[in-house]
């Protein structure tokens, strides 16, 4: 121990911070990570904050104006639909028309940007704890939770939110303890901007609308921190300039999206009160089994749980902004738990923003150990069990980004450490879709076969909004909004510019009434078929012969003017004119 005291102090508490969040992405596999695709899990929504990326590149989206590839806006013609503040996106965009599409340099910033909102909590933890081991080690803790490590790096603006939040407090606590009118614009700046992000990263921003509403009716409360908000008047003007920004975009989104008749999501509650009973013990069943655990492992919920059971124990002893805060944060949590249920059934990134009324309480309980307990406080033994936790937990959000971070291949537990929960094995392992794996490099096939970048098509395998839309980048319709098992649908996306239909499940060759839309394939790729539903020639391949198998062409193919060749693993036959 004296050993590695000496080390410490010769390197500063600094770059400790920094190696260790270092080693912690390279325990993580961060190297590998970055260079996938888009992951199974919530791949949905992935592809969405992708599809507005990629428009912003190409110029089919302004600012103010978001574009998607799924043609659900404008009856079907159009893929205007706005969501939450575009400015990840929109920036993105402007990097990738200098340096190319990259998601990788997507994942790579996002992990980036953690880094420096950590960095940021790091010294926000120093300056309140005065202690530079419990300033690192609460701050690479939180670096250990699951929902944090994968969707940080997931195209997502949630961590992003989450992570403007954590800055809105470091320069909150600079205003607290200096007073200087610069401090509460950049902390109401990143607050109002994380909200616009990802609504639900308002939290800390509404908990600290409501202490300083307390602060102008009751200032005797807050003699014992006396710095902490501003005059009423310049503090007060900030905090409007800040919601009427808020309220400008969502309002702008809510009729942007009303106008064009297309939403890719919704601003709006997910109440549990709304629910069947059915849907609310699924939801719960979920969490117990799933959700929880991937907020973080049993042994932090536990420790958080204590301490927040300390605190109403000894809330006495407690500042009364201090206390009022974590009562706000903790009820504000369960707020939101009840107003989004819905969530909890599956939509683990959904309980990222509220992680904030977990760490506060824990950093309060630390900071009055300091004040009442120090002997606590400083005391080998807790330290040691600390570390001993922290190692724990970054074995388990190891092995959980490893279950996530597998598309391709069944993660067999004999590969993995004992720490995952029971049924979070079986849950990864069976996201895998094989059929959206297949979209991911057919992009270019599409192009030397004639399919313009522009052109329409149709993914009746794909349930998402825009995730084979994305990967193919081409506008077109998915089941999301149409039923694609009517012919009549096909009809209408037809006369909506609808050219090709891009599919793998050949029970669609089954279907009478939809033969004519799946009669003229151009190519095949990677188990994927295109067919034209233009009246130009088109080009038929290996299909011919499943065609002629199956009974459904009149006529027989003859083979001798099929020359077969292989490309991509797959074994095509020469096209021709029909």
């Amino acid at each position: 121990m004296d050993r590695l005291m000496q080390l410490y102090r010769s390197v500063g508490p600094r770059w400790v911070f920094v190696i260790g969040f270092l080693t912690f992405s390279a325990i993580y596999e961060y190297g590998r990570v970055l260079h996938l695709r888009p992951l199974p899990m919530h791949i949905w929504r992935q592809a969405d904050c992708l599809s507005l990326t990629w428009n912003y590149y190409t110029g089919e989206a302004t600012f103010l104006e978001p574009v998607i590839h799924a043609q659900i806006a404008d009856g079907g013609e159009s893929g205007l639909s706005a969501g939450e503040f575009p400015l990840l996106y929109w920036a993105m965009g402007q990097v990738w028309k200098v340096i190319g599409p990259s998601e990788f340099a997507y994942r790579l910033f996002g992990l980036l940007f953690h880094f420096v909102a950590s960095y940021m909590l790091f010294l926000t933890l120093r300056r309140l704890l005065r202690s530079d081991f419990w300033a690192i080690g609460i701050t690479l803790l939180l670096f250990t939770s699951p929902v944090l490590l994968y969707y940080g790096v997931s195209f997502l603006t949630d961590v992003p939110a989450f992570d403007l939040a954590l800055m809105g407090w470091y320069f909150f606590v600079r205003h607290a303890e200096e007073g200087k009118r610069r401090w509460w614009i950049l902390s109401t700046a990143c607050f109002a901007l994380a909200t616009l992000l990802k609504v639900t990263a308002g939290m800390s921003f509404v908990a600290i609308i409501g202490l300083y509403l307390l602060f102008t009716v009751r200032p005797a409360w807050f003699r014992s921190i006396p710095k902490v908000f501003p005059s009423r008047v310049f503090g007060w003007a900030v905090i409007a300039i800040s919601l009427a920004g808020i309220a400008a975009w969502y309002i702008h989104a809510e009729q942007f999206n009303t106008y064009h008749a297309g939403r890719y999501t919704f601003n709006n509650l997910w109440p549990i009160w709304e629910m069947s009973p059915d849907e609310i013990d699924r939801a719960v069943t979920f969490a117990k089994r799933i959700l929880l655990f991937q907020i973080f492992d049993t042994s932090v919920l536990l420790l958080i749980g204590f301490t927040i059971i300390l605190l109403i124990v000894h809330v006495r002893e407690l500042p009364i902004p201090v206390a009022l805060l974590n009562g706000l944060l903790l009820l504000g949590a369960i707020a939101y738990t009840l107003c989004w249920f819905h969530a909890v059934d599956g939509h683990d990134y959904y309980f990222i923003n509220p992680m904030i009324s977990w760490l506060v309480p824990l950093v309060s309980w630390l900071w009055l150990l300091r004040k009442r307990y120090p002997d606590i406080f400083h005391a080998r033994w807790l330290r040691i069990g600390f570390l001993l936790l922290l190692c724990y937990n970054v074995a388990y959000a190891r092995t959980n980004l490893i279950m996530r971070s597998n598309p391709n291949s069944l993660v067999e537990d004999k590969n993995l450490l004992p720490t995952y929960h029971r049924y979070e094995l079986e849950l990864w392992n069976n996201l895998a879709n094989p059929v959206q794996n297949r979209f991911q490099t057919i992009a270019p096939y599409l192009r030397s076969i004639g399919v313009q970048p522009g052109d329409k098509v149709i993914s009746p395998d794909d349930i998402t909004i825009n995730a084979s839309l994305y990967f193919m980048q081409q506008p077109g319709f998915t089941l999301y909004g149409y039923d694609l098992e009517d012919p009549e649908t096909y009809d209408r996306l037809i006369r909506f510019g609808a050219k090709y239909v891009v599919f793998a499940n050949e029970r669609w060759w089954g279907k009478d009434d939809l033969r004519p839309y799946f009669s003229k394939p151009i190519g095949r790729h990677n188990g994927l078929w295109i067919t034209d539903m233009t009246d130009r020639p088109s080009r038929k391949d290996i299909l011919l012969d499943y065609h002629q198998h199956q009974g459904l062409l009149p006529w027989k193919v003859d083979r001798s003017t099929l020359f077969v060749k292989e490309e991509h693993g797959i074994f095509l036959l020469n096209h021709f004119l029909w």
